[in-house]
């Protein structure tokens, strides 16, 4: 049986993890999964924004206040994924309450993927204990590298099971810490490898994710294949021909 409730951090910011929960979550509802996408980073929210939605009257933030009702906070997207976002409101909310809101009724035939904070500040530590599997988003870079070493250590002294990393901006050819390397220096599987992919600058800038923007691309084909593995189902290759055009 697959994790339910995924949350998804990061040792620093910019590495492309909210990008990562959004492909994610759209591979995943490609795959008939019901799924739904949740910004835990309330101060820098922007997973909604990224799918070009800017009105959402009730947010995470006001669930977590006991505010508002958590059915109000569900949108869905034009491609079907729903979305809880977070308030683009810079007000401090504790996201403690968070782990009630995983386990509500409305949430139980869902599979949930979470978008937490950076670093490790406390709203990340909360969406740890609250979600009890994490994936860890990083680059191949020494400074990404070190601040994951972190969270592999917090994720064993909390008892935190870390389902592994994925790699984001992978770049063949050039100097940077290989997946290797970073295996063997984690201890930690590295559940998929993203390759850097001009067009996920593209799919951002449309308000689209590149698994429904560009389909055959080489991120796309990555992320679909990391969201098989985690439903613990075969990803099937896709026709040759599209994935060449794909990449264009």
């Amino acid at each position: 049986m697959y994790p339910r409730v995924i949350g998804v951090i990061s040792g620093k910011g910019g590495v492309g993890k909210t990008t990562t929960v959004l492909n994610l979550s759209a591979a995943l509802n490609e795959m008939n999964k019901n799924v739904v996408a949740i910004d835990a980073d309330v101060k820098m929210s922007g997973l909604a924004l990224q799918l070009g939605m800017y009105y959402f009257p009730v947010t995470l933030n006001d669930v977590l206040k006991d505010i508002e009702d958590l059915y109000r906070a569900v949108y869905i997207h034009s491609s079907g994924l729903r979305v809880i976002p977070a308030s683009i409101c810079l007000e401090d909310c504790n996201i403690s309450n968070l782990k009630k809101i995983l386990n509500h009724t409305s949430m139980q035939n869902n599979m949930i993927i979470v978008d937490g904070p950076p670093g490790l500040e406390k709203n990340a530590l909360s969406v740890m204990e609250s979600c009890k599997r994490i994936l860890v988003v990083t680059e191949p870079e020494l400074p990404a590298i070190t601040d994951v070493m972190k969270i592999v250590n917090l994720c064993r002294e909390r008892e935190v099971k870390l389902i592994g990393v994925v790699i984001n901006k992978y770049r063949k050819g050039r100097e940077q810490i290989t997946k290797e390397e970073i295996e063997s220096t984690l201890q930690v599987p590295i559940i998929g490898v993203i390759p850097e992919d001009k067009n996920v600058k593209k799919s951002v800038f449309r308000k689209k994710p590149i698994v429904l923007a560009k389909p055959y691309s080489p991120a796309s084909v990555a992320y679909k294949k990391i969201a098989a593995r985690l439903v613990g189902e075969k990803y099937e290759e896709e026709n040759i021909i599209k994935r060449l055009v794909g990449r264009f």
